[in-house]
């Protein structure tokens, strides 16, 4: 199935695409890395644009972060005092976007409904991402996240390059490379043709670097505007294998309270589908589009999707806004046909600091309201018999087709979390493909919950979810319930304040039962991840570069102690020589702990084939847990960090982590225990060793015939 861009000449739709991409003047920007805001900016950008006239589109997202920031300083200085906090919101998060952050996700790998800012992959994570190399050529930004499969289906683990981006920008245009989601839809639970349920792609594309009014007389009519244009990768489709996906979305607000956005993706491509330079224009003209025998089968370029939007602030005094997507599977008088849909209606409170939603959808072929939805359309292709999916995951509503979903949404406007409170029927699978016949495990009458909740501790957030549902199936009651937590800690914050991050959390200024606490939500958290990564290493650990891993983590802990006892017998300097001692005493410490340890859990390796949940070890003096590596290498190092204000050196720690879930000499919690273990350590002491009113609790010290080390109990 196969359409053209909402106008009844194919070549017309091509014309205006070429004439709204190219027109505008060719100024000179400074390339950005594409951002997505979180749900609690977006609302504070769509309380901006209603109250305060923001020149920016809020339906498409990535925009590029400078246009974002032009638009924010376009505002007048003096705002009143809600619309003030909401520029500061969004510029914080900017900011956090510039900087290295890493994530951790811990859940099980069970579905739930996901809207906008959700990340919808069900299993655990961990992701790490690089601050922003600026120049006036290029930016880029380096990311990367290693996942239980995103097919709970489909066990394993996987890494992809999620929030990398390599930008250059010429005459106005952004030329990008990229590995993210996407949110294309002024819904906030549903986006019909590119949502954020499946995986992050990697993709290459263009769009307009600015997102506000153009300055040419030409094009100044249709007020805040942007292109985007791409193609992608998609993952794990097999019939036809490694197709593509095609996107172009304009997105422009001609009237003050109105934004319209143009939507078209397409699969393309695939073994066997000839994906040539003639097939994919063809592609963009809609050539041999719409088949319905053989013979033009025969000549389809792709499977197509497009539609329109719209978002339409209330008249002036009332706080509300209302919406609609419509996505067409199929095409008659070259325009759009058989349309899914999504119709909604937003209000928020004066004060800006909550915003409620109500959003109806429905995802079979054949809305508006009120008319029978045609089964088997909706995401469905015979060029594409896995369906509109990347990674077995739908790219369009995580609903999936035939569906029809009402949600009643809150969301809290100082980013403190949101509930959504979900009605209707599932007509496939949630998230995940499922073959065209009806699923009885998966599909029937749904009630369902989403919450989440945001804890902050200074530049580490944690957030815990819960997705409950309720699905009323054809082979009977279906409940399920997922819970999760979420980290995010920002790595640019500096090590020594007072009170900020994780590593606060799990100091000695905090009261030992909080410590534990923490520490032992950070290991149940971790070992969600064992069995992923060990299937990473188990495929990945003869590479050369996991070979050249394994060497410097392995070697990492031994040389630290070498060059700290040196430093402590060379040196004269008392205030480097205690820091010294305070690393010698700790990875002591650290050592004798883990080995204590290790003799209680007797938690057997990843080597000896038993599963991650085996705790009868045969030698219990070498069981995994804890790691006596990681235990070191972080012990050793943390007092230096500390000191010296160095938070790379627990970067550095963390590879002998890496090296010992590569090597699988033990799980990734058995590595966790032990950092937490070595970090500990390594911060008392250094504490201790800080305070020059308080004698240190340890002593080492050398005689001729022997190394004494003496600790009170």
């Amino acid at each position: 199935m196969s359409i053209s861009f909402l106008v009844q000449s194919r070549h017309r739709a091509v014309a205006l695409v070429f004439v709204a991409g190219l027109g505008w003047p060719a100024a000179q920007a400074q390339p950005s890395v594409p951002w997505t805001p979180g749900v609690a900016a977006r609302h504070a950008i769509e309380l901006l644009v209603d109250e305060a006239g923001l020149d920016l589109t809020t339906t498409q997202w990535p925009l590029p972060l400078a246009a974002v920031v032009q638009a924010l300083d376009a505002l007048p200085a003096t705002l009143p005092p809600p619309l003030d906090a909401a520029r500061e919101q969004v510029r914080r998060e900017l900011q956090a976007q510039q900087h290295s952050q890493l994530s951790l996700t811990v859940r099980p790998a069970t579905d739930a409904l996901s809207g906008f800012g959700d990340d919808a992959t069900p299993g655990s994570s961990l992701a790490v991402r690089s601050a922003v190399a600026q120049g006036p050529r290029l930016a880029l930004q380096l990311g990367g996240r290693i996942t239980s499969h995103a097919n709970a289906d489909r066990p394993g683990a996987a890494f992809r390059l999620d929030e990398t981006a390599l930008v250059t920008e010429a005459l106005g245009v952004e030329l990008q490379a990229w590995t993210h989601r996407a949110w294309w839809s002024p819904g906030w639970q549903n986006a019909l043709a590119l949502s954020q349920n499946a995986p992050a792609f990697s993709g290459i594309g263009l769009q307009r670097a600015s997102a506000s009014t153009s300055d040419s007389r030409w094009l100044a009519w249709m007020g805040p505007w942007n292109l985007a244009a791409f193609i992608a990768q998609t993952e794990d489709v097999q019939q036809p294998a490694n197709p593509f996906l095609v996107g172009a979305r304009l997105t422009l607000r001609p009237f003050r309270h109105a934004e319209i956005g143009l939507t078209r993706t397409a699969q393309w491509g695939g073994r066997g589908r000839h994906p040539s330079v003639g097939s994919l224009l063809r592609l963009v003209t809609g050539a041999g589009s719409n088949a319905d025998t053989e013979g033009q089968q025969a000549a389809d370029p792709g499977n197509q999707m497009s539609g329109f939007d719209l978002r339409v602030r209330c008249p002036t005094g009332l706080a509300c806004a209302v919406y609609g997507q419509l996505i067409g599977e199929d095409e008659a008088g070259h325009l759009p046909s058989r349309y899914l849909g999504t119709y909604g209606i937003e209000t928020w409170t004066a004060d800006g600091s909550d915003r409620f939603f109500a959003e109806y959808a429905e995802t079979g072929c054949g809305s508006p309201v009120g008319k029978a939805p045609m089964r088997g359309c909706a995401y469905r292709n015979y060029a594409y018999p896995e369906g509109y999916v990347s990674a077995g995951r739908w790219i369009g509503a995580s609903a999936g087709p035939d569906s029809r979903l009402f949600t009643l949404g809150w969301i809290d406007g100082a980013g403190r979390g949101s509930v959504r409170l979900h009605l209707g029927s599932i007509g496939s699978r949630i998230g995940t493909y499922s073959p065209l016949d009806r699923d009885p495990q998966h599909s029937g009458r749904l009630l369902g919950l989403t919450l989440q909740h945001r804890l902050a501790w200074g530049a580490a957030t944690v957030t815990p979810e819960l997705d409950w549902s309720r699905l009323d199936t054809p082979s009977g009651v279906r409940n399920q319930t997922r819970l999760g937590m979420h980290l995010r800690m920002d790595l640019d914050q500096p090590a020594d304040a007072a009170g900020r991050g994780l590593a606060d959390a799990l100091s000695g200024s905090q009261p030992a039962w909080n410590r534990a606490l923490v520490g032992a939500g950070l290991v149940v958290g971790a070992a969600m991840l064992d069995r992923p990564l060990d299937d990473y290493a188990q495929h990945h650990g003869s590479t050369p570069s996991a070979k050249a891993l394994r060497r410097v983590g392995d070697l990492l802990p031994v040389a630290g102690l070498g060059l700290a006892g040196l430093s402590w017998l060379l040196r004269d300097d008392p205030a480097q020589r205690t820091v010294d001692q305070a690393a010698l005493l700790a990875s002591a410490t650290a050592a004798v702990t883990a080995t204590a340890v290790k003799f209680v859990v007797n938690r057997s390796r990843p080597s000896a084939g038993q599963g991650a949940a085996d705790f009868s070890g045969t030698q219990r003096a070498s069981s995994a847990f804890p790691s006596v590596h990681s235990a070191l290498a972080w012990a050793v190092l943390t007092p230096y960090a500390q000191r010296y204000d160095a938070p790379w050196l627990y970067g550095l720690a963390a590879l002998t982590n890496a090296a010992r879930v590569s090597g699988r000499q033990h799980w990734f919690s058995d590595t966790v225990g032990g950092a937490l273990l070595g970090y500990a350590a390594g911060d008392h002491f250094a504490r201790r060793s800080a305070d020059t009113d308080h004698a240190p609790g340890a002593r080492l010290w050398l005689t001729p015939q022997s190394v004494v080390f003496q600790m009170p109990l």
